[in-house]
């Protein structure tokens, strides 16, 4: 299970939960979506959440964005998440979960000192939840706190 910091920063990064995403306003769109299929399912068991996460095939994305990604109270979030299943994963078969995009994989090698300076440089930005999330994707930031 791929686990980074970063991933919980600035309200949540959302970079690995798709790709080709086509514009800011799509990716809400997709996430509002989402949203409101995981609340009108209201899953409690189980079984109820691997219903929510197999109602579509993995890779069918919605304007790039997994099908799974939710926003709870301003946070992205992905209800299969094991931190919210007692450690049980219920993305496993359904997404890659080990994976770390460059910034994260890079990240993962400082000391830690570098790692306070870059949570205080990625807080000093002000970024909304999804430009912070493509740019993290990108690479951008990385290359931005490196000069």
């Amino acid at each position: 299970m791929a686990f980074s910091p970063l991933c919980q920063l600035n309200q949540g990064c959302m970079g690995c939960c798709g790709h080709d995403f086509v514009s800011k306003a799509k990716i809400k769109d997709a996430i509002r979506k989402n949203t409101q299929e995981f609340k009108a399912v209201n899953p409690q068991t189980e079984q109820e959440y691997l219903a929510f996460r197999d109602r579509r095939p993995a890779m069918d994305l919605h304007h790039g964005v997994c099908r799974n990604l939710i926003e709870e109270h301003g946070w992205f979030t992905c209800p299969l998440h094991p931190a919210l299943h007692d450690g049980k994963d219920l993305r496993l078969g359904h997404c890659d979960t080990n994976y770390f995009c460059r910034t994260a994989q890079e990240f993962m090698t400082w000391n830690d000192g570098q790692k306070k300076r870059f949570f205080q440089f990625i807080k000093s930005k002000k970024r909304s939840n999804i430009d912070y999330s493509l740019k993290m994707e990108n690479g951008f930031l990385l290359k931005e706190f490196k000069g």
